[in-house]
């Protein structure tokens, strides 16, 4: 709608320009500063609405922890979340498989919000689709996620095994002991999006005490949870970064602005938090100042 408006001004305004300049065979001041400010907005429009939203962006992010470390030595790890899929695999999903694949991750987490918010109306497209994109992503260890606060249809049981067949462990206030390639295991919790707290506890119920421990969350609003339970890495999305990250207007929108910890790396004591911003967007199709998100770790002692 923002966008129809848009045209319809410019063209007007245009036109209006047009027939000045047929009639007086020269530009006012006024015409060449509105033909800027025109083309200028066409500019932010064609960005945030055509080129942002599929232009992917990794991030190397390095965590300093040496428990970690010993366990993740020589193991790459590749963090996505908020896909939103909806109608199918498009570009974006097709240069997100590449990229990703590229990577030649050892583990992908994904961290929640796999569905769009027309899943009423497409939920078995959603499901076909989204199966079909995680067969297409190649790891040496395994692909884990979580639910996120879109993602009703997991928890169902019969939708959480066709994902499993599809390749990904969804856990659900669980836990996993993941053998790696460096012939080490790693302890891997993850919480389901429902706001348990008493469930979320069963996710640890399984590890034994002092060992380094990664938990996969959606919501950022997790970390204090996960510093509780001196969990060492946390990994979240859910924000999007806030989609449209103009500096000052950001924070005056209670839609963009949804947490604290909008995106990129925090830590408490021991406990790390990564943001990630995500792939799709939800409520308006735009990305602005704000790239979707592709996350590579490396662990350093």
């Amino acid at each position: 709608m923002i966008v129809w408006a848009f045209s319809i001004i410019s063209v007007l305004i245009i036109l209006l320009i047009a027939i000045s300049w047929y009639r007086k065979k020269r530009l006012s001041l006024f015409s060449k500063v509105a033909i800027l400010i025109v083309l200028a907005v066409a500019a932010v429009f064609a960005d945030a609405y055509w080129i942002e939203p599929n232009w992917l962006q990794t991030e190397q992010v390095v965590i300093s922890d040496p428990e970690l470390a010993q366990v993740m030595e020589g193991i790459r790890v590749v963090q996505i979340s908020d896909i939103h899929l909806q109608g199918g695999i498009g570009y974006r999903e097709k240069d997100l498989i590449a990229q990703v694949n590229a990577l030649k991750p050892d583990l992908l987490f994904i961290t929640g919000d796999f569905f769009s918010d027309k899943q009423k109306w497409e939920l078995d497209d959603e499901i076909k689709a989204l199966t079909e994109l995680i067969r297409s992503f190649k790891t040496t260890t395994g692909i884990y996620g979580v639910a996120g606060n879109y993602d009703r249809p997991l928890y169902k049981p019969e939708i959480v095994q066709k994902f499993r067949t599809a390749g990904i462990d969804i856990i659900a206030n669980q836990s996993r002991m993941v053998a790696l390639p460096n012939n080490k295991i790693l302890h891997l919790a993850g919480f389901d999006d429902s706001q348990n707290k008493r469930a979320n506890r069963f996710a640890f119920r399984e590890i034994p005490p002092g060992v380094p421990v990664i938990l996969l969350a959606h919501d950022p609003e997790n970390f204090r949870e996960a510093i509780a339970a001196g969990v060492n890495l946390l990994l979240v999305g859910h924000t999007h970064g806030g989609q449209i990250a103009i500096p000052y207007l950001i924070n005056r929108s209670k839609s963009a602005n949804k947490s604290s910890f909008m995106s990129g790396l925090f830590d408490t004591g021991k406990t790390k938090m990564y943001v990630n911003r995500g792939i799709g967007t939800t409520r308006v199709p735009v990305r602005f100042l704000n790239r979707p998100e592709i996350t590579v770790f490396e662990f350093r002692p």
